[in-house]
């Protein structure tokens, strides 16, 4: 979907406008990627590859900060009638787990034909059989973690840390339901087939859960700890190119803490941002 840019960055400055960050109601995360400031600051959020046609300053590419996407400058630099492609989504955490894309093919969207790509008014990655990979970092909490996604995806893994068959955590689209696994012992599934929702498991004690929009949507009892040593991969399977992504991403924050307190919190914070109810 794709509206004015005014609309959108009208909308975004507003809701920027309002309360904490993200990362201020729940600080210490592991890794956070966002197109809109998660720390109340004006973080560098993607570096861009402009794709003029072989046009002037074709592959070009240049880093954006959060006010650089809402004042229209990321639009500006890859020019009338061309499309914007993310190499780097950068981690807002301050671990310097940048998510990445060397492969143009493979790259995300986020400028199409010279409109800014959104969903329900607000910047968006869209992802056509796309992924990133944060390169050295393997998202493996020993205990308790957090792991919070906004997106509209109709197939594929959104995120996944797999080292081979179910060593790991995932989140991906399977048929009409988004499903949640934890290794070999938890899968919860809950309807959402593209739909546009905020996705979030958590791990408390032996007790894995899945929630959506904020609401409880199914727990599991597990075996507490993660064994994967993969990279962290956005869009497909870690292990394999297998189940790329397709579908719109907006944020994927996630904690190697117990986030309990906070998780409420930092939801209603995600949907108040983005609209979803």
């Amino acid at each position: 979907m794709h509206v004015s840019l005014d609309s959108a960055l009208g909308r975004q400055r507003r809701l920027n406008s309002v309360g904490e960050s993200a990362l201020q109601i729940a600080p210490s995360a592991a890794a956070a990627y966002s197109l809109r400031s998660l720390t109340g600051g004006d973080p560098k959020v993607v570096r861009v590859r402009r794709d003029t046609g072989g046009g002037a300053g074709d592959n070009d590419e240049e880093d954006f900060t959060a006010s650089g996407i809402s004042s229209g400058a990321l639009v500006d630099f890859v020019g009338a009638g061309n499309d914007g492609f993310v190499d780097t989504w950068y981690d807002q955490s301050g671990n310097g787990r940048n998510a990445e894309q060397g492969n143009a093919p493979d790259q995300p969207k986020i400028v199409n034909s010279g409109s800014l790509v959104v969903l329900s008014g607000v910047p968006a990655l869209s992802f056509d059989d796309s992924f990133f990979v944060a390169t050295g970092f393997a998202f493996s909490p020993s205990a308790d973690f957090l792991a919070v996604t906004v997106s509209k995806v109709s197939s594929g893994n959104l995120i996944d840390t797999r080292d081979g068959g179910n060593d790991g955590f995932f989140i991906q689209q399977g048929g009409s339901d988004v499903r949640y696994r934890y290794n070999g012992d938890g899968s919860i599934n809950v309807s959402g087939n593209d739909q546009h929702i905020i996705a979030t498991a958590e791990l408390n004690g032996s007790i894995f859960a899945a929630y959506k929009n904020g609401s409880g949507a199914g727990i599991d009892a597990v075996t507490a700890g993660l064994s994967t040593t993969e990279e962290l991969s956005i869009g497909k399977v870690a292990f394999s190119g297998a189940n790329t992504l397709t579908g719109s991403v907006q944020e994927i924050i996630l904690y190697d803490t117990d986030q309990s307190a906070n998780r409420a919190t930092l939801e209603t914070n995600i949907i108040n941002h983005y609209g979803i109810s």
